[in-house]
């Protein structure tokens, strides 16, 4: 009869409970994100499930939730803008953490739990917050944090006399890493007093290929190597050699994940190894820190040395760059997207794309010359200074400062990314200009906050120059084509911009406290 009494009990409870914010979800949140989280309308909305906006730590969903969110923002690859309306009035704190941490542990996602003390203090803080985010500036505050190229990278360093990839396989490893940023490099090897021969490497790791499809893979080695994808060699390089004839595979992958092991050994002299991927709808990837010698010369005719950003980050080049300026800064972002920025005028002086620049002209034997951009689609921005007080609209670009606006070079800062933002002053204003590339690598967002110390005279007015020295045409109040091949958005500024001639102008008010100017760069 207990037995009788028990199981009676037991049908009456559900064996597996409902999370707590699973209906709040469904009832303020379903009817836009879809109680799948894919988003209504065949994901018409941005979805929540794969979402990177989900993922990391919980901040940044926080305050989208207490805020809203609203602007031009990506997710799971497709562009969206709409608007999300904030919540802090609507919901309580027990509900928003019983909601956010059933999205952060649903359809895929294991993150942490949020409590509702969480809410409460983030409420507390960011209550100067009137305003929905924009997305930009939200990603700003909370950068979405790019997956490594090869997740879950380990590297085993082998000492010896290699000769073939059989002598190779032949020893145990003396070292093993975990390698954080996801990329192959040699400058991590565990090697007897810095010595740079006789050494070999083994990573293992895999990658998440985005679709089902044929996907190519270019592995190039000085001396040799090989390439396993999926529990298959498909590259062999079995031989002792230069780099610069790259071996090439096609082969067809599943998505999902798949395990990739690279080995390489270096018997004596130049050292070198690039590996890289494409795929449907996916550009070249480098899954390496540096790229392939092949089919190219270098700087100024001597050695090639390819500079290459690491996955998720930039990488900063100061030297002499035809286009710029002798104080030119080359900046190469991993998402296939350069600039190159004057520290004598203070101007985006070129942007381009693919490849970033090769260091072999300056150095190899402190090479002399302006190197060029080693990709392609160059476009200059603006060549000389980017501020001036004119008289009127009509009046001409002055060629060089005057001593009001005199300009001065502060240096830059780095954030987790290593993203430049450039510090100057132009007489007693100053300025911190922020370019950022765009996640699919088809331009930058560039942000400029410029502080006014003091009022102006009232018949001055301060101009900024966004674009010059090619044919600028009007598409709209905020939206002008650039040549033949830039769209250029100005969303953000107090004044709207205007045009004349080849010149693209930003009005901005003298007036005392901080100003901020917001500027898109497409390419056609």
């Amino acid at each position: 009869m207990k037995n009788l009494f028990a199981l009676s009990l037991l049908a009456s409870v559900p064996l597996f409970a409902a999370h707590p914010g699973q209906a709040p979800y469904e009832l303020y949140c379903g009817a836009c994100h879809a109680p799948d989280g894919k988003g209504i309308s065949g994901g018409q909305f941005p979805p929540l499930a794969n979402s990177e906006w989900v993922k990391g730590k919980p901040e940044r969903i926080i305050e989208i939730v207490l805020h809203g969110l609203q602007g031009k923002l990506q997710v799971a690859g497709k562009d969206f803008n709409l608007a999300m309306p904030p919540h802090k009035d609507s919901l309580t704190d027990d509900q928003i953490s019983n909601i956010i941490s059933y999205v952060r542990s649903s359809w895929g996602h294991k993150e942490s739990a949020v409590t509702k003390q969480q809410i409460a203090a983030m409420r507390k803080s960011t209550a100067k917050q009137k305003d929905m985010w924009q997305a930009s500036d939200l990603l700003k505050k909370y950068p979405i944090q790019k997956p490594p190229a090869i997740r879950d990278l380990l590297s085993y360093t082998h000492l010896g006399s290699f000769k073939t990839l059989a002598d190779l396989r032949k020893t145990k490893a003396v070292n093993a890493e975990e390698e954080k940023k996801g990329v192959i490099s040699l400058q991590h090897a565990a090697l007897k007093k810095k010595a740079r021969d006789n050494y070999g490497i083994v990573w293992e790791g895999w990658l998440d290929v985005p679709r089902d499809g044929k996907y190519t893979f270019t592995y190039d080695t000085d001396d040799g190597g090989a390439l396993t994808v999926d529990g298959k060699e498909v590259i062999t390089r079995n031989y002792v050699g230069p780099a610069g004839k790259p071996t090439k595979k096609s082969i067809p992958l599943k998505k999902g994940r798949v395990d990739i092991k690279i080995e390489y050994y270096e018997l004596s002299g130049e050292e070198h190894i690039s590996l890289s991927w494409e795929g449907p709808k996916m550009k070249k990837q480098y899954l390496s820190d540096t790229k392939s010698r092949g089919g190219g010369g270098g700087g100024g005719g001597g050695q090639s040395i390819p500079v290459v950003a690491p996955a998720g980050e930039a990488i900063i080049y100061r030297n002499f760059i035809a286009g710029t300026d002798p104080r030119g800064i080359g900046v190469g972002y991993s998402e296939g997207v350069n600039l190159a920025f004057s520290a004598d005028s203070m101007s985006l002086d070129m942007i381009w794309k693919g490849d970033f620049i090769d260091g072999g002209r300056h150095w190899v034997n402190r090479g002399q010359g302006f190197q060029p951009p080693a990709g392609d689609q160059v476009v200059s921005i603006n060549r000389g200074i980017s501020f001036a007080i004119l008289e009127s609209q009509t009046s001409g670009w002055p060629g060089k400062a005057d001593n009001k606006l005199h300009p001065l070079f502060k240096g830059y800062s780095l954030n987790k990314q290593q993203h430049p933002t450039f510090k100057y002053h132009f007489g007693p204003m100053a300025a911190l200009d922020s370019p950022a590339p765009k996640v699919d690598g088809s331009g930058f967002i560039r942000t400029i906050t410029i502080d006014v110390p003091s009022p102006g005279s009232p018949d001055e007015q301060l101009y900024f120059r966004a674009l010059s020295g090619g044919s600028v045409q009007s598409g709209g109040e905020r939206t002008f084509t650039f040549g033949g091949d830039l769209v250029v958005n100005v969303p953000g500024s107090q004044l709207p911009p205007f045009t004349r001639e080849n010149e693209l102008l930003v009005p901005i008010p003298l007036s005392p406290g901080k100003h901020t100017i917001t500027i898109d760069y497409t390419w056609k």
